[in-house]
């Protein structure tokens, strides 16, 4: 597992710099972790007994094309706007099928598309594992949750040098 760090901090200054926050940081982190522990930018699923990664999320924080990809790219406004300038600035296409591809090979993309989805919520940045884990139900919708790992998601992210 790497952490994507150089990524991450490339990606937070694509984006307004009022978002880069200490509370921003780990919990972007921790989500990262939680989706993938850094290790597949592409989501493992089982084919004929093997894993592989061929599921419908990429990127280390696990965008679907017709999920997180098209809610940022419909959300409007301010996070819409930033994402497509996000997008011009990686030299992504602005078409659904090129973001979401991208998304499992550009890891500053994956980030500021991760920051994006947070700033989506209008609730305050939690500070709290307890809270950061109700945000992260309430803004990634995860098809299988697995609150029994949260903890070291959580503690992975605070150890962090953010």
């Amino acid at each position: 597992m790497t952490f994507p760090r150089g990524a991450i901090n490339e990606a937070f200054a694509l984006l307004p710099s009022k978002w880069d926050t200490q509370p921003a940081r780990v919990l972007h982190a921790a989500i990262g972790y939680q989706e993938t522990k850094y290790r597949n930018r592409r989501q493992v699923i089982e084919v004929d007994g093997r894993l592989v990664e061929r599921g419908p999320a990429c990127g280390y924080w696990q965008f679907e094309k017709g999920g997180a990809v098209k809610g940022l790219m419909n959300f409007g406004g301010l996070v819409t706007s930033k994402a497509m300038q996000v997008c011009n600035v990686r030299g992504v296409p602005w078409q659904r099928d090129d973001v979401w591809m991208a998304l499992s090979q550009d890891d500053v993309l994956a980030a500021a598309f991760a920051r994006l989805l947070m700033y989506t919520d209008p609730h305050s940045l939690p500070v709290t594992q307890a809270d950061a884990w109700d945000f992260y139900l309430r803004t990634w919708r995860p098809g299988k949750p697995h609150p029994e790992d949260w903890p070291k998601s959580w503690a992975f992210a605070n150890e962090q040098s953010l």
